[in-house]
């Protein structure tokens, strides 16, 4: 249900909840990247509870049978049956909700923040590299340069957990297929 909200709905809610609650806690004012990250979590679960679902529905039912019938417990079949051959949609739901969150800046811009500095702390607000790219277009003189250098950055990390998804997916495969 919730997979179909506008990541800026979730913003609003991270900024509404998660901000004065963590605020409250460290004195702190503002966004923080603990409340960023919260927002995303909380926005990306949907996927990643679905995408693990059906990764574990994939599995044979003839897999788990055969282990209970060799005397496995269920939790011994769960550890040593189910999540090994589910594992590469595990991964993969892990690496494309880190792909998404990589480009993600509506939310992050409520429950994060826009500052640009050299300070990290999880508790200050900091921007993301898509908010990043906004900032450098703003103002009187735009900073194209650093903007498209940012958008390569973006787009490379992008890339390289794509093909560390299918180079994942293709080892556990093979050594699948060695058992």
């Amino acid at each position: 249900v919730t997979s179909g909200i506008p990541s800026i709905i979730f913003g609003l809610a991270g900024a509404l909840i998660f901000i004065p609650f963590i605020n409250g806690i460290t004195g702190h004012t503002g966004g923080s990247i603990f409340s960023g990250s919260l927002t995303l979590a909380i926005m990306l679960l949907p996927t990643i509870v679905k995408t693990v679902e059906e990764s574990i529905k994939v599995v044979p039912a003839s897999l788990s049978q055969a282990s209970l019938a060799l005397g496995a417990s269920k939790v011994q079949t769960i550890f040593k049956v189910t999540l090994p051959n589910s594992l590469p949609g595990i991964l993969s739901a892990t690496l494309l909700s880190i792909g998404r969150i990589i480009g993600e800046s509506a939310a992050l811009i409520f429950s994060m923040g826009a500052v640009i500095g050299d300070n990290v702390s999880l508790l200050d607000g900091q921007a993301s590299l898509a908010v990043h790219i906004w900032t450098c277009l703003q103002g009187e003189s735009p900073q194209y340069g650093s903007a498209c250098a940012i958008s390569i950055i973006i787009l490379a990390v992008v890339l390289l957990l794509s093909l560390l998804i299918k180079l994942l997916s293709y080892q556990l495969e093979k050594k699948k297929g060695k058992r």
